[in-house]
């Protein structure tokens, strides 16, 4: 890969994430740290960064950001319908169910099978509204403080809520899916609800894409052995498939959406 191909990657990645790593880019990237230093140094001579101590943030950032959700709307668009699909199609009529807030969770309730009867319980004001008037469904919000331009709700309310709940599936979100590292997500103050949703759950998935396979996001949350399965789309096949491999070798059911 040439410096400005492996440049323009560490940007993107940069856009996603928040922050990166120079071990975690030189291990995807598989070139030296001192290379990915190099590369971060141009980068920031150009004003197009700011390097930390092992990595680096995006300028004007000094703590890891959480993309807008316009900007999440956007991102692998097909993948999430797919997911969405696949993740409506587990649900089973009188079931209660928990949707994380997040716009691959939100193409799971525009999936739900029309006439269902269903509990839902939700942090994200538009999952709320996509819902809100469908016959059979009662919604239930969390309640907490409302994320600006996210749509999603945390806080201690929103972890009291959960805490008191118990639903027969959750589906949550994660920015990050790694074998080791486990599950993780950008935003610190998230960490407690996913972990309040998986706690409330007799059976629990991750709904993530294939570009979140192998990445590490600023706050973990769970541990591979935490959920139940994975449910990817079908990219991951020959984009991911080491990661795959791993994730299956650590004991995730990993599902794969045609």
């Amino acid at each position: 890969m040439l410096a400005e191909e492996r440049r323009r990657q560490v940007l993107q990645w940069l856009e996603e994430e928040g922050r990166v790593q120079v071990t975690e880019v030189a291990r995807r990237l598989a070139v030296s740290p001192m290379t990915v230093r190099r590369d971060l140094e141009r980068l920031e001579a150009d004003g197009l960064l700011v390097r930390t101590h092992g990595g680096a943030l995006p300028v004007g950032v000094t703590t890891p950001r959480e993309l807008p959700y316009a900007s999440k709307r956007a991102r692998q668009v097909e993948a999430k319908r797919k997911i969405g699909r696949l993740a409506a199609s587990l649900v089973r009529a009188g079931e209660t169910v928990i949707l994380d807030a997040g716009s691959t969770t939100l193409e799971i309730a525009r999936h739900l099978p029309p006439r269902i009867t269903l509990k839902v319980v939700t942090n994200d004001l538009l999952i709320a509204r996509e819902l809100a008037d469908r016959e059979g469904i009662d919604v239930y919000l969390t309640g907490g403080q409302v994320r600006q331009g996210v749509y999603s709700l945390q806080g201690p309310e929103t972890e009291a809520y959960l805490r008191a709940t118990h639903v027969d599936r959750a589906f949550l979100g994660a920015d990050g899916v790694d074998a080791v590292y486990g599950l993780s997500t950008t935003n610190r103050q998230k960490a407690p609800v996913k972990q309040a949703m998986l706690a409330a759950a007799e059976r629990t998935y991750v709904v993530a894409d294939h570009s979140k396979l192998g990445r590490r996001a600023f706050a973990r949350f769970a541990g591979i052995g935490e959920v139940g399965a994975l449910i990817c789309d079908d990219q991951a096949r020959d984009a991911c498939a080491s990661q795959l491999a791993a994730l299956e070798e650590a004991g995730l059911e990993v599902l794969l959406a045609t």
